[in-house]
């Protein structure tokens, strides 16, 4: 099973719980990046998940429940059960593959997808120039960075979007690689505004 869910009230992934007749029969939490999430304007992108059906279920068209765990959010869906074949032989390649990750393209088509203006509110400009060095060049600022980028953040002559853009846009950032931290990882600096 493959879907998305997005649950605005909750500080982190939604976690997934679909039921037939009462019973859990998969359970997954919804924090993979898909970067059509975030073209359509689901926040940072960052609410897929894959789940596989416990074994023994019927084939054909099931009628299932999907429950959006701790929220109390629940709706009916049809989904077909497909009849499962022997399990394949898993080439480690396979195992290896990692999932579509947070590329800084996608931060720079979509900088609003993060609330980085609540975070600026909520840390103030020094920690939250901190912050943002950390997010794009995953590094502290040197004194002289902080210091500039903070006045122009307490002048109202740079946005908290337009510090991160242009971190972003840096030679620096560049070296580093294309892959971002997932909002939902514990390295996310700016934690308030992930959703």
């Amino acid at each position: 099973m493959v879907g998305w869910a997005r649950d605005p009230a909750a500080q982190g992934p939604a976690l997934i719980e679909l039921r037939r007749r009462g019973e859990c029969v998969a359970v997954a939490r919804a924090s993979l990046f898909r970067p059509d999430l975030l073209r359509s304007g689901q926040g940072h992108g960052h609410y897929g998940f894959r789940a596989r059906l416990r074994p023994g279920l019927p084939e054909g068209p099931g009628q299932f429940t999907l429950h959006l765990r701790g929220s109390g959010v629940r709706f009916g869906v049809r989904l077909p059960v497909p009849r499962l074949p022997p399990a394949p032989r898993v080439r480690v390649e396979a195992l290896l593959e990692k999932e579509p990750a947070w590329q800084v393209a996608d931060f720079l088509a979509y900088p609003d997808s993060i609330r980085f203006a609540a975070s600026l509110a909520a840390m103030g400009s020094a920690r939250f120039v901190d912050m943002a060095f950390r997010f794009a060049l995953e590094r502290w600022p040197a004194a002289h960075e902080a210091a500039f980028y903070g006045a122009a953040l307490d002048r109202g002559e740079l946005g908290a979007t337009a510090l991160v853009i242009e971190l972003m846009r840096s030679r620096e950032r560049a070296d580093l690689g294309p892959a971002l931290v997932s909002p939902w990882d514990p390295a996310f600096p700016f934690p308030s505004s992930g959703a």
